[in-house]
């Protein structure tokens, strides 16, 4: 998601490693959702795939901590941290004050199975407000095919036989995404890291 100069500053790598550790955290919760809401068949499959990925992005983010413990050199300009921003701070505010209100809303309204998908939404939009922290239109991107999932979701049944389609989708595509987009900055970051 971050972009990376290469080669890294022990800053840049602390920052890959906070943005890889919060996917990994927030990917695999996502996942964990979607696994929970499949029929038992797939389930176990599914929590492997969750787990195997979850533990490389954390080993990953790992990598990047015990780079950023190295000797610090000149950064030549590395700029403000994105965690820091005012942007940053706003779009979890955002995110913060409105999971809880729909999921409230929702239950009042008698639409207890549409909350993962607003929550989705919620979460999908408040990558938006990261474009301008990271100055990265992947967040954008990632954004959108999060809100996307949510409205798709809202076609699919809540539960059906002890399973959830529309819990599986946004769970498990939720996590996809988080992994995809994080894929291409863990690949530049590494590289860096290897210079």
């Amino acid at each position: 998601m971050p972009a990376t100069a290469n080669p890294l500053t022990a800053s840049q790598a602390g920052g890959a490693a906070a943005a890889v550790l919060i996917t990994a955290f927030f990917g695999g919760l996502w996942g964990l959702t979607g696994v929970l809401a499949l029929p038992d068949a797939y389930s176990s499959v599914a929590i492997l795939v969750v787990a195997v990925v979850t533990v490389a992005l954390v080993v990953a983010a790992a990598r990047f901590l015990r780079l950023s413990r190295r000797p610090a050199r000149p950064s030549g300009g590395a700029g403000t941290n994105p965690f820091a921003t005012r942007a940053y701070r706003l779009a979890v505010l955002f995110e913060a004050i409105a999971i809880p209100v729909a999921a409230i809303v929702l239950n009042n309204a008698g639409h207890p199975g549409a909350v993962v998908s607003a929550v989705a939404a919620i979460v999908g939009l408040h990558f938006f407000g990261l474009v301008s922290a990271f100055r990265s239109r992947r967040f954008a991107a990632v954004g959108g095919a999060m809100v996307f999932i949510a409205a798709f979701s809202l076609l699919l049944p809540g539960w059906v036989s002890g399973a959830s389609p529309r819990g599986a989708v946004v769970g498990l595509g939720c996590a996809f995404v988080l992994w995809v987009g994080i894929l291409p900055f863990v690949l530049s970051a590494g590289r860096g890291a290897n210079t």
